[in-house]
């Protein structure tokens, strides 16, 4: 014959209640980990395509090819246009002897990576390029004015390794996590 030993009323609920301390954050941790892993794939597939259209030549400066990028962040669920992220296209090149006017001429990047061309998209008040803001960026082309000479077209952080006449296109994505509080970024260069 086997004798139970009885346990004090409420120890139960007392291991349930010390389980449920460790398991409840753990759940939440879990399920805040996934959505901003879902939203960096976003974040990345937007900056990957977008980039990739950029490369092969479509002009950003039109409103209907800028709709073609925001649709691709609606086409993820993702509304750009309503504040919820940003898309940030740079065109960068390096400042080469063919690029300055003449060899007494003035060229105050020569040597330096510089942003040529820039484009935001959605609400540019969440981030700001990695590659640094041109500070003489005409607002309806997209060009930034005086890139061989202006300091503020250096693009930062970008090595100066390509040949004369190379461009990077860059795309640069950045999406709000609501349950985080902050977002996600991701870059793709052709």
């Amino acid at each position: 014959m086997h004798r139970r030993f009885k346990q004090p009323a409420g120890t139960s609920i007392r291991l349930y209640a010390l389980g449920a301390i460790f398991l409840v954050p753990l759940s939440i941790g879990v399920l805040l980990v996934t959505s901003n892993a879902s939203q960096n794939d976003n974040a990345y597939q937007i900056s990957h395509d977008v980039a990739s259209m950029y490369a092969q030549g479509l002009n950003f400066s039109q409103r209907p090819n800028q709709n073609i990028a925001l649709s691709v962040a609606d086409a993820k669920g993702i509304d750009v246009r309503g504040g919820k992220g940003v898309l940030i296209l740079s065109k960068i090149r390096v400042v080469h002897a063919s690029d300055c006017p003449s060899p007494a001429g003035k060229c105050g990047n020569k040597g330096y990576a510089v942003v040529t061309e820039r484009y935001v998209l959605g609400n540019q008040a969440l981030r700001a390029s990695s590659f640094g803001t041109p500070a003489t960026l005409d607002q309806t082309s997209g060009e930034v004015r005086d890139w061989a000479n202006d300091p503020s077209a250096r693009a930062a952080d970008f090595p100066a390794n390509l040949k004369p006449g190379e461009i990077t296109y860059a795309a640069e994505c950045y999406l709000t996590s609501p349950e985080s509080g902050s977002g996600v970024y991701s870059r793709t260069m052709f």
